[in-house]
């Protein structure tokens, strides 16, 4: 069992660029819309290396190598920064004398963020892994390190999930979240426990007295993450909310406002982890209380309520003296700020086991009850950046250029990052410029939007479809990946000019509750993404938010419609319940777009090479 388990100057700026309803009021009626799965050889997942070694544990001293190498290797998508110089504030007293040492030098704590620089965006979803708070638990260091490598070797050899994964969200990593605990193989940091060290039914004067829980801090408070895994050792278990002990009922922890959603995804991330040797989940899954035990200070029960729980009970604002102090207001946080979905995966019942048993860089590309730590807890993590963004993918379909009223339209599209997504084909007469700039004023008038929407042509539908994500092109290969949604352009369109698009929503049994403690709706940045109507929230600094519907829209191409032959076509067929509008009360900016216009490279800089691409878009 484990132990009872409870940036500003040019530093900081280098560590910075760190719908619908049916027609158009027209009359008519939508046609019958037939959809089927195919098979796509082209779409089998070929491993990007075929390098077949076995896993080992790196040092300090080497991870750092690592990542050098990294991003000598992936510099587009490979940053990594030195919490102590881009946050000064952790380190009030500076490194002399060193707070630390890790060898013959002072301890640096690594940040690693992986993601597309070009595409980067202040909207960008984002995710957090955490290698280690406790020293002598040494798998997920490693976990995270590969997981980098992994990204990098799939990025560079163009798979098309996995640069998916790097184009469309940003990955952050503390490889050795308590680096003077990992560098000694020891628990704590200083005799300090890290995960007893964020306000959370914490006293002031006993939170935030560590680097380690400083630099998870600072991330915190300019990053708005959807999702956060933790990595422990010295038992077996995959955790989620609660784990805290305001939040029991008897001996037992109560359900959080986000339960379905932590046991659905928890569920899924199970199944990755694949069986034991004995033939059983690997990981049992349950809620920390319950898995494990409730502790005061815990980083998982802060990085899911900070953001929305009341101060100073249970968030305190800490006053911790070490290191030269730390202001209380940086334990201060914007409302909404702090929510993030967070797993604790207990990984083995050894802290740090034989290397022996952590496997081999081929076990990715399978499952297999014989699978060693990495590759398991790998997979993991993949289906978590893959959740951070919900998303339709299409074929690019080969409609003829101009279309009359009663044409067939077909369209092969895959639900990715999500469960289950239902969507709608839809055209909408372009009043201004091409569909590029017509769909950039859909995003940037709000107000316009939902007249906008309910003025559109519904051509075919798709109703609760099971999305197919990374796990079909890495570790379970199908080549069943896309549906056919296929209706007709109604009759009695009007000819003109047309944008066709796709109206989508995901995942909306993730508002279900039961008996939710406290009494709130859905709390999470990952949930309320996907059921709010207009869901925006904002970092506590900097310029990190998020600002999408419910209702999300992909552009797919332009249609012209030109006047219909007296006969031609077919009738008939039903039109079912529209996609639910956003309310007026709820329009603003930023739907999640298949192509967000780029317009940020960083959390707090714009991007000129950015602001030229979106330029060259419109």
């Amino acid at each position: 069992m484990p132990a009872a388990r409870n940036v500003t100057g040019g530093k900081w700026r280098k560590f910075a660029a760190c719908c619908a309803t049916g027609a158009s009021g027209i009359g008519v009626m939508v046609l019958l819309v037939v959809v089927f799965t195919f098979r796509s050889q082209s779409a089998l997942a070929r491993p990007f290396t075929r390098e077949d070694r076995a896993y080992r544990y790196y040092s300090y001293e080497t991870t750092w190598l690592y990542f050098e190498a990294l991003k000598q290797k992936c510099p587009e998508i490979i940053d990594t920064y030195v919490a102590q110089e881009v946050f000064p504030e952790i380190l009030p007293q500076g490194s002399n004398p060193p707070w630390a040492k890790c060898g013959t030098s002072t301890c640096k704590t690594l940040i690693v963020r992986v993601t597309n620089r070009a595409l980067l965006t202040e909207t960008t979803p984002e995710v957090y892994f955490s290698g280690a708070l406790h020293g002598d638990e040494q798998i997920g260091p490693l976990v995270v390190t590969e997981l980098a490598g992994f990204l990098c070797e799939g990025w560079r050899n163009n798979d098309e999930d996995i640069r998916r994964l790097v184009n469309g969200r940003s990955t952050w990593i503390t490889p050795m979240t308590n680096v003077d605990g990992f560098s000694r193989h020891r628990r704590e940091e200083n005799g300090m426990d890290p995960n007893r060290d964020f306000p959370y039914l914490q006293k002031p004067n006993m939170c935030m007295r560590t680097q380690t829980a400083r630099t998870i801090n600072e991330l915190f408070r300019r990053h708005l993450f959807h999702f956060e895994l933790t990595f422990h050792g010295g038992m077996r278990a995959l955790t989620y909310e609660w784990g805290s002990r305001n939040h029991m009922r008897g001996r037992s922890s109560s359900e959080s406002p986000d339960d379905w959603a932590f046991s659905h995804v928890g569920k899924y991330m199970q199944d990755a982890s694949g069986l034991s040797s004995a033939g059983k989940k690997f990981y049992p899954l349950g809620r920390i209380t319950d898995q494990v035990y409730p502790v005061d200070g815990g980083l998982e029960d802060w990085s899911y309520g900070a953001g929305w729980e009341a101060a100073p009970n249970p968030i305190p604002a800490c006053r911790p003296t070490t290191y030269g102090g730390y202001d209380s207001a940086r334990t201060q946080y914007r409302r909404g700020s702090l929510s993030a979905l967070v797993y604790l995966a207990e990984m083995d019942d050894v802290k740090t086991p034989r290397e022996d048993s952590l496997g081999r860089t081929s076990e990715m590309w399978k499952m297999s009850a014989k699978d060693g730590h990495v590759a398991r807890n790998m997979r993991m993590c993949l289906q978590l950046i893959e959740l951070t963004k919900p998303e339709v993918i299409f074929r690019q379909p080969d409609w003829a250029a101009s279309l009359q009223p009663g044409a067939a339209m077909a369209l092969d599209v895959r639900g990715f990052g999500c469960f289950s997504v239902s969507l709608r084909l839809l055209l909408i007469r372009r009043d201004t410029g091409n569909c590029q700039q017509f769909f950039s004023a859909l995003t940037q008038e709000p107000t316009s939007r939902q007249s906008r929407l309910n003025n559109t042509v519904t051509v075919a539908w798709l109703q609760n479809n099971r999305c197919k994500g990374i796990e079909a092109t890495v570790w379970k290969p199908s080549d069943d990946l896309y549906t056919r949604v296929e209706g007709r352009i109604p009759l009695g369109t009007d000819a003109g000019e047309y944008c066709s698009l796709l109206a989508a929503e995901f995942d909306q049994e993730w508002a279900r509750q039961s008996d939710p403690d406290p009494h709130v709706s859905p709390r999470s940045h990952a949930v309320r993404s996907r059921i709010d109507e207009h869901y925006t929230a904002k970092a506590t600094e900097g310029s990190m938010r998020i600002d999408t519907y419910r209702v999300k829209i992909f552009e797919v191409k332009p249609v012209t419609l030109v006047a219909a032959v007296s006969g031609s076509g077919d009738s008939g067929g039903t039109t079912p319940a529209a996609i639910p509008a956003a309310s007026p009360a709820d329009q603003a900016p930023g739907a999640v777009e298949a192509r967000p216009p780029p317009s940020h490279i960083s959390p707090t800089s714009s991007s000129p090479a950015a602001a030229a691409a979106a330029a060259a878009a419109a």
